[in-house]
């Protein structure tokens, strides 16, 4: 019994250090703004979610539109071997918008986010159909137009070795997902945004979500308009 008794003691201790690391590990992490970053409640949500729905309250929220990107009927890949052909991808628009949270009256505590809409057109009105929309913390803006900016000066060409079928350059992050993807001699752009059943990417291929597929050389502007998004977030920050 004693023994039981000290095996349980040890176990409760080491459950407290573990327990005290990591709240001590947490409060490390800061936002862009210097005040500690609050952990995600779940895996399904940005930093910006989490705040407005834990720590924003009573909260104004603000949505700016930056910019709008049209997106021309595209023949999607083949995916040869590996999938079943695909249609053409419809043509629809990009929205690009910035959102912003804070307390009522505590604006030095304000939160900001990149949403990224995707519209495709649903008949011969020009009505547009939401295909879905991801979010993007306000970290990771900045480096979304970098990997881009790679992107257009290094697309994927034509390997040498035949049996290669794919080459998928992306760049993920929170509910977003941009890239390009080789099949034979053919490259395309693409926008991907995470489903609701599905919160992250994990290790889907292209052809597993929806997708707005683009010419490749509308890289860079998608490149802009993330630019655009991350030039507002830095002056907000800079008032």
């Amino acid at each position: 019994m004693q023994r039981l008794k000290a095996v349980l003691y040890r176990t409760s201790s080491l459950a407290r250090v573990v327990f005290i690391a990591l709240v001590c590990g947490q409060s490390n992490v800061v936002n862009a703004d210097g005040s500690p970053a609050l952990a995600p409640t779940s895996e399904t949500l940005t930093h910006f979610e989490s705040f407005v729905l834990t720590d924003c309250t009573p909260c104004v929220r603000e949505i700016y539109s930056i910019a709008t990107m049209p997106t021309p009927s595209t023949k999607a890949p083949a995916f040869s071997g590996l999938a079943p052909v695909s249609p053409a991808s419809r043509a629809g628009e990009l929205h690009f918008e910035l959102l912003r949270a804070y307390p009522v009256g505590v604006e030095s505590r304000q939160h900001l986010a990149m949403r990224i809409s995707l519209w495709v057109s649903a008949g011969s009105e020009g009505a547009l159909y939401p295909l879905g929309a991801g979010l993007l913390d306000e970290d990771e803006v900045a480096a979304l137009a970098a990997a881009l900016s790679q992107m257009s000066k290094s697309m994927p060409v034509r390997a040498d070795d035949s049996s290669i079928r794919l080459v998928d350059t992306e760049f993920h992050a929170d509910s977003v997902r941009m890239g390009t993807v080789r099949t034979g001699n053919d490259v395309l752009a693409y926008v991907q945004v995470a489903p609701a059943d599905l919160p992250r990417f994990a290790l889907k291929q292209v052809w597993e979500l929806p997708t707005m597929y683009l010419p490749s050389n509308d890289i860079p502007t998608l490149e802009h308009a993330v630019m655009q998004v991350n030039a507002k977030i830095r002056a907000i920050r800079g008032r």
